[in-house]
C-alpha cells in the first residue's frame, strides 16, 4: 500500500502537476488522521475492555470476602445470642423480690463468666483495594454509593463495640483481682483459694461489682449483635447487587 502511494506521489511531481500533487498531499493526510484515530478506537477499546476485567475481578473479590464473612458471622450470632440471654437470666434472677445474698453469691461464685470474646476479623482487603485503585469510581452510582455505605456503617458499628469492649476489659481486670470465677479449663485456682476469696465477701461491692459488669455485658452483647446482624442482612443484598453486576457490567 505504502509503494502504491509512493508511485502515484512520484508520478505527480514527475508530471508537474501541482494541483493534482496538492490534492493527493491532502488526501494522503487524511488518510493518515483516520489511521491514527482508528488506531487510538481501537487502543481505547482494548483499555476499555482492561478495566473492565479490573473492575469484574475486583468485584468477585469484594463478593467471596463478603461471602466469607456472612459464614463467620452465622457461627458466632448463636452464641451471642445465647450469652445476651443468659447475661439477663443471670440479671433476672437477682432482680427478683425474693433475691438474697445467698443468689448473688451463687451466681458469682459459679455462674457469673466476666470473659469476653474478640470480635470478628472481616474480611476487608477487597474492599480496600476497590478504593485505593480508585476502580470504586467507575462503578455506577447506585452500587458505589451502596457499597460505602455498608462498610462506612459497618465499621462504625464494630468501632463502637471495640471502644466498648475496651472499657469493659478494664473493668475485668479489677475484678480478676478480686474475686474468682467458676472452674473452667482456663480459671482452675482450686478449691483453697476459691473458699478463700468467698469466705468474707463485701456484700455491698459484689453487688455493686454484679450490676456492673452485668450492665455493661448487655450493651456489650446489644452492640455486638446489633453490628452482626446488619452486617449479614446488609451483606446478603449487597452479594445480589454485586451478582447482576458481575454478570451483566
Amino acid at each position: 500500500m505504502i509503494k502504491f502511494f509512493r508511485k502515484i506521489r512520484q508520478r505527480l511531481v514527475t508530471e508537474n502537476t501541482f494541483s493534482k500533487y496538492l490534492l493527493y498531499a491532502i488526501g494522503e493526510i487524511i488518510l493518515v488522521v483516520i489511521g491514527i484515530l482508528i488506531a487510538l478506537q481501537i487502543n481505547n477499546w482494548k483499555e476499555h475492555k482492561q478495566k473492565e476485567a479490573q473492575i469484574k475481578n475486583a468485584l468477585v473479590a469484594l463478593r467471596n470476602d463478603l461471602i466469607q464473612d456472612t459464614l463467620l458471622i452465622r457461627e458466632a450470632l448463636p452464641f451471642i445470642k445465647e450469652q445476651h440471654q443468659l447475661n439477663e437470666s443471670l440479671r433476672t434472677r437477682v432482680a427478683k423480690p425474693r433475691a438474697t445474698l445467698d443468689t448473688l453469691l451463687q451466681i458469682m461464685r459459679y455462674e457469673f463468666n466476666p470473659n469476653w470474646s474478640d470480635q470478628i476479623i472481616y474480611n476487608v482487603n477487597a474492599y480496600y483495594s476497590l478504593n485505593q485503585t480508585g476502580l470504586i469510581e467507575s462503578l455506577s452510582d447506585a452500587l458505589k454509593t451502596n457499597i460505602k455505605n455498608f462498610y462506612n456503617k459497618k465499621f462504625f458499628l464494630k468501632n463502637r463495640v471495640e471502644k466498648t469492649t475496651s472499657d469493659y476489659r478494664e473493668k475485668i481486670t479489677s475484678y480478676v483481682d478480686t474475686y474468682t470465677f467458676g472452674s473452667t479449663p482456663i480459671h482452675d485456682q482450686g478449691p483453697l483459694i476459691d473458699s478463700l476469696v468467698w469466705e468474707h465477701v463485701d456484700s455491698s461491692h459484689l453487688a455493686a461489682t454484679f450490676q456492673g459488669l452485668s450492665n455493661f455485658k448487655r450493651i456489650l452483647f446489644t452492640e455486638t449483635q446489633q453490628e452482626l446482624e446488619y452486617s449479614l442482612a446488609n451483606s446478603k443484598n449487597l452479594i445480589k447487587q454485586l451478582d447482576l453486576y458481575i454478570e451483566d457490567p
